[in-house]
């Protein structure tokens, strides 16, 4: 395989990533280990949450992959990176923007177009606790998106 096959490997791991979270997000999350992920459902977001496990396992699992990678398996390296690439943008976007974790984003987040729309959709899976599975895409006819405006112009 040439480099660039690799880098789309990561890629796709990338996006691939979102629908694995979504389908662990509603069957696993919302249903066995609920114990886990409800303190994430509470009304004020805290820094450290039970819920926060669910992003060590995957980083277990990536770092198990890298492992690979170092042995020569640019398949699973390419899959690492794919996978601890969507763990950064979940922590920075999900966590900070749309949850004002840490470095308490959400204000800044709202007032650009593509984060104040994830935020609302997001908003209405913590509102209704079902549907809007998904954390980094807005994905029309799956999700349900509210009305915006909007007001920038």
């Amino acid at each position: 395989m040439m480099f660039i096959d690799y880098v789309g490997i990561a890629a796709l791991t990338f996006v691939g990533m979102e629908f694995v979270a979504r389908l662990m997000h509603k069957y696993v999350m919302h249903g066995l280990l609920w114990f886990l992920h409800e303190d994430h459902h509470n009304e004020k977001q805290t820094e450290f949450e039970k819920n926060d496990l669910f992003g060590l396992i995957f980083a277990i699992i990536a770092l198990y992959f890298f492992f690979l990678g170092i042995k020569g398996d640019y398949m699973a390296l390419s899959m690492a990176f794919g996978m601890t690439g969507y763990g950064v943008a979940y922590f920075f976007i999900h966590d900070m923007i749309i949850h004002d974790r840490h470095l308490h984003l959400r204000s800044w987040g709202l007032k650009r177009r593509p984060f104040r729309d994830l935020i609302l959709v997001h908003d209405i899976h913590h509102k209704e606790g079902e549907g809007n599975w998904g954390f980094l895409f807005i994905i029309k006819g799956l999700d349900k998106v509210p009305t915006m405006k909007d007001e920038s112009g």
